[in-house]
């Protein structure tokens, strides 16, 4: 009995351990021209042994931002992160990552070009 209540344990702990346990702050969220789509710029935390991150996420219209990794821009280091549409299809984002601290950069999502500005570190 005391073997099974012991591997009980184990398992709950193990369930636990296995919890996401990062978070996204929204830094901006702003729709297309046209209402279609909306970028959302965050920090991603994910505990004191990472660091921040910032991040985007193209949401189609109706979509929410969930508890994921950003699916256009990912970066490391860094709390600053902007983004701007300069028309329907275009989206600006702005970041002030080194080259090596990026981890995901797409130019073109759902169809939206995404071009990049990179403020002096």
């Amino acid at each position: 009995m005391k073997v099974k209540i012991f591997i009980l344990i184990i398992i709950l702990l193990m369930l636990v351990g296995c919890k996401n346990s990062c978070s996204n702050s929204i830094v901006k969220s702003i729709s297309s021209p046209n209402g279609n789509y909306t970028a959302v710029a965050f920090i991603r935390d994910c505990g004191a042994t990472t660091s921040f991150s910032p991040q985007v996420t193209l949401l189609k219209k109706g979509q929410k931002l969930n508890n994921s990794p950003g699916n256009v821009f990912i970066g490391n280091r860094s709390k600053f992160i902007d983004v701007q549409w300069e028309n329907d299809n275009t989206l600006a984002i702005t970041f002030n990552c080194s080259e090596k601290d990026i981890f995901k950069q797409e130019v073109n999502k759902y169809g939206i070009n995404v071009t990049y500005k990179v403020l002096s570190q």
